[in-house]
Formats: C-alpha cells, sequence, structure tokens
C-alpha cells in the first residue's frame, strides 16, 4: 500500500543549511550540530576537521562549503528528525502519518 504525502524536497547539496537551520533540525533529534556530520564520508576523512574545537559558526561555514559533509537522507516532519537511511524508522513515521 502506498500512501499519498505531501513532501518539500530540498537538495542539500545545492542549497546547504544555514546555522540557525542546521540547529533547528538538530534540536528536533535532540542532537547537536555536530551530530549531523557525517564521520564516514569522503570529505569527513579528507579535511579530518576536530569538531569539538570549531564553534557553531565554524561549523556552519564548514557545512556550507562542504555539504556532502552531511548524514544524508535528512527527514523531518516538522517535529522530529530522521538521519540517514533507516528503513524500519521511515515506516514508523509513515505509518503514523
Amino acid at each position: 500500500m502506498q500512501k499519498q504525502i505531501e513532501f518539500e524536497e530540498i537538495d542539500l547539496l545545492k542549497s546547504p543549511p544555514d546555522l540557525e537551520e542546521l540547529k533547528h533540525l538538530a534540536g528536533l533529534a535532540d542532537l547537536q550540530v555536530k551530530d549531523l556530520i557525517n564521520r564516514k564520508s569522503q570529505v569527513f576523512k579528507k579535511l579530518q576537521p576536530d569538531l569539538s574545537s570549531l564553534l557553531p559558526e565554524e561549523l556552519a561555514a564548514l557545512v556550507q562549503e562542504n555539504p556532502r559533509i552531511l548524514i544524508r537522507p535528512l527527514l523531518s516532519d516538522g517535529s522530529i528528525l530522521l538521519i540517514g537511511f533507516k528503513e524500519e524508522k521511515y515506516q514508523q513515521l509513515l505509518t503514523q502519518q
């Protein structure tokens, strides 16, 4: 059974989130902004940023310059945030809709 659910797709590579958006997204999942960073990404491995020493503004600038450093996909219904693709979590969210 397929559901017809309205959604807005935002290409994070073309429109990377700014600091306020990052804070909002992280807050939806009770995380810090640095938790949205994909430490396994090629960009992260190449740049090797010290996330513990970066100020929030510096972290946002890093994301703006290197959006591939974010964990993707990010899915939010406005009240929660799912990070990465975990089918069971998506199914859970979609059955609640």
